[in-house]
């Protein structure tokens, strides 16, 4: 070994991966790894007890620019194995490669690799990353949290062949767990493409409201949760029973069909941004009653109610707003529909059991929605001799691609993977509650669910009301455009710039990246580097802030 080498590049790391520097540190290289110089006269390990060279005897160099030239060129790149980097060096050269993510089995191979070759240079450039004998969760939590496509554009794999037959079911796990991450993150950056505008202007056009709202809600033992599937009907008569004695949160969709059969919930919670939001609420709105709503929901509903509770989820905005403005509280909304969001908020309140009705996550005998819900008095305005109601409801059912029919008893049901993916977010999400969620049965697909809540000691339900703003809503807009046009578009490579900005400013450039994904969408599969896009959000940002001001 080269201490000189080993040296280098222990400095390099600790500069660009502190953590992965010291694990390194008092690990022994590996013993079973050889190094010869190939015909090129470049240094190649092997495994001493099989021969095969992890690249190739001749001119690995040369070998390792065609593996490069597989990858499009652009883009997040995914290199399982290492071996000595010939393969992901070409890569560095290409300015359109917005990240490099190294992913390696054993941290004894890769100290024995640094022990001999100079990579220094790679190292620091910062679009590097190494992961070294991490674990699948490790490795999804790290690219959920590192890739966002509207910057860094599509991701792709790059494999070691030689490196993975010696470690295949570990590298063959990795795999999985990366596609699963792309399934996951194609699914929120699709969300964001159609919505991330929207959801800024909303929350900007919310915050005078906002400022002004001091509604508190108390905390609750026991809650019944409203959705607005075809179970909801026959469950009435059960929710009118357990009503004296729980509290009653109805999502925005159920609203209208619990109103039709008299029933008045203790309130009622909307998270969608699109303007339809608008029809639940045509059939009216209980006096008195508090409504829930995301401070990125349409300004439109706003005027329902004077009795309003603003809570802030996941969006960027949002979350700067908390840090930076006025801490509302949070409700989780990952789970993409607004039954969800209410078990959540059921839980936020204190409740311990938390009884779940018109959750089908499925279309019963082919039924969309219960009777009394927006949709009916919607078709039934939108029809005509041509399309019938009948035909409309079920082009609205069939309208998702992945739609499947299976049996349930002597009738059917049909359903869709969106659907199933709320079903299983929202099972994955129970197991965290401190509360215990109860699926009341129906026709639907049955919910599987943990038989108690967690089990918290001392958990004391707190008031959900927002805390004291630290300005006014017009000069917190004002100082956050300020802010943003200090920011300078970067000239070095992205991850570079982003790693090197304060907490603040990394926060102010994170706010952008939802109406990032929306203005790349425009853009196709055109290459866009993540410098334009962001220069072009920027300056649709504060142009959108200087007419809000203004007026």
């Amino acid at each position: 070994m080269d201490n000189g080498i080993l040296k280098r590049n222990l400095l390099a790391l600790a500069s660009r991966n502190p953590s992965l520097s010291i694990k390194l540190g008092p690990i022994n290289p590996a013993q079973n790894i050889e190094f010869s110089l190939s015909k090129s006269g470049h240094s190649i390990p092997s495994l001493s007890n099989s021969g095969k060279p992890f690249h190739s005897r001749f001119d690995p160099v040369k070998e390792g620019e065609r593996m490069a030239s597989t990858c499009s060129g652009r883009g997040y790149i995914v290199c399982l194995g290492f071996g000595a980097g010939y393969h992901i060096t070409p890569l560095l050269k290409n300015q359109m490669v917005s990240g490099i993510l190294v992913i390696e089995r054993d941290l004894s191979f890769f100290k024995r690799i640094i022990s001999e070759i100079d990579l220094h240079h790679f190292i620091m450039d910062p679009r590097v990353s190494f992961l070294v004998d991490e674990s699948p969760d490790r490795i999804s939590e790290f690219l959920l949290s590192q890739y966002l496509p509207a910057l860094t554009g599509d991701i792709e794999t790059l494999t070691l062949r030689t490196r993975i037959n010696t470690d295949e079911d570990y590298f063959m796990e990795v795999l999985h767990t990366i596609k699963d991450v792309i399934g996951t993150v194609a699914d929120d950056y699709t969300v964001q493409a159609y919505f991330g505008k929207k959801w800024f202007l909303n929350s900007i056009a919310n915050l005078q409201t906002a400022e002004e709202s001091t509604t508190t809600l108390s905390p609750i033992r026991k809650a019944l949760v409203t959705a607005a599937g075809p179970s909801l009907e026959m469950q009435i008569p059960q929710i009118k029973e357990m009503r004296g004695n729980a509290f009653l949160i109805a999502t925005d969709t159920s609203l209208p069909a619990l109103l039709q059969v008299g029933v008045i919930p203790d309130l009622v919670i909307s998270i969608d941004c699109q303007h339809i939001s608008y029809h639940h609420f045509l059939s009216g709105f209980p006096e008195k009653i508090p409504l829930v709503l995301d401070l990125a929901s349409p300004t439109d509903l706003t005027r329902f109610t004077d009795n309003l509770v603003f809570f802030t989820s996941g969006h960027p905005f949002s979350r700067y707003i908390n840090t930076y403005w006025r801490k509302f509280p949070l409700i989780d909304i990952s789970g993409g529909n607004v039954s969800h969001a209410a078990v959540s908020l059921a839980d936020s309140l204190g409740a311990r059991e938390i009884y779940l009705f018109g959750a089908d996550f499925s279309y019963p005998e082919g039924k969309a929605y219960s009777r009394g819900t927006y949709i009916y008095p919607y078709f039934r305005s939108k029809a005509g001799r041509v399309h019938p109601v009948e035909s409309l409801f079920f082009s609205f059912i069939l309208r998702n691609k992945s739609i499947q029919k299976e049996p349930f008893g002597d009738v059917f049901r049909y359903t869709t993977k969106p659907m199933i993916s709320y079903k299983e977010r929202l099972e994955h999400s129970a197991v965290h509650l401190h509360g215990r969620v109860i699926g009341v049965p129906g026709m639907g697909i049955p919910l599987s669910l943990p038989e108690s809540g967690v089990k918290v000691k001392d958990h004391i339900p707190s008031f959900f009301s927002a805390g004291p703003s630290s300005s006014s809503w017009c000069q917190f807009l004002t100082q956050f455009r300020d802010n943003l046009k200090n920011l300078q578009i970067p000239d070095c490579p992205l991850a570079k710039y982003l790693w090197e900005l304060s907490p603040e400013n990394r926060d102010i450039w994170t706010t952008l990246y939802p109406a990032a994904a929306t203005q790349r969408k425009k853009y196709g599969t055109q290459p866009v580097s993540g410098k334009f896009i962001l220069e072009e959000v920027k300056d649709w940002t504060i142009d959108v802030l200087n007419r809000v001001l203004e007026r």
